[in-house]
């Protein structure tokens, strides 16, 4: 069960250095205990990457960003330097799924909050909206809630049959760490 994400977002100056960093984020991922997903998407209409990683409990993710996250980013930094970064580490809250087929398209709405108790309201009303309503095309989608000072939720959808117009197109999935002396499962 996913329990925590890091979303990010990356601009960079151009598609070229966009490419470059989605390369670099994805050979500078390390195997993570408690990772289950680590996403690189682009934009198709300007230079910029989310990238998105679901972990199986916030004490693993929180130890990635504590202890090992640096390092990667180092790694990439070397390769493009350029990048403008923002990120939110979520707690997720809700999980929705309509079918299992993969994605086609990504997008991250980031909802502003003005406390906790208004980030939890709303996510529960956007899980209740996607699992009752969803639109046409809708495969999976977390919510998730900030844990820190500044409060929002961040809604993430996944879509098999729509792209719709802010979508982010997939660069490469590695899914979750496959026993002692198994790697990563690339797509």
């Amino acid at each position: 069960m996913t329990e925590a994400s890091i979303n990010s977002w990356w601009r960079l100056p151009t598609a070229a250095d966009a490419a470059a960093a989605a390369r670099g984020a994805l050979s500078a991922m390390p195997r993570v205990e408690g990772l289950i997903r680590f996403a690189v998407l682009r934009s198709p209409t300007e230079p910029v990457l989310f990238l998105q990683s679901l972990w199986a409990s916030r004490t693993a993710r929180d130890h990635y960003v504590d202890t090992i996250a640096s390092t990667a980013r180092a790694a990439v930094d070397t390769l493009v330097p350029t990048i403008e970064r923002d990120r939110s580490l979520t707690e997720i809250r809700h999980t929705i799924t309509h079918t299992d087929r993969a994605a086609r398209s990504w997008t991250a709405h980031r909802l502003p909050v003005l406390d906790l108790v208004a980030a939890h309201g709303l996510a529960r009303r956007e899980s209740l909206r996607l699992r009752t309503t969803p639109p046409p095309g809708l495969a999976r989608a977390t919510i998730g809630v900030t844990d820190d000072d500044t409060p929002e939720v961040v809604v993430v959808e996944e879509w098999a049959d729509t792209l719709p117009t802010d979508a982010y197109l997939p660069f490469g999935v590695i899914s979750g760490w496959r026993g002692s002396g198994g790697g990563p499962g690339r797509r």
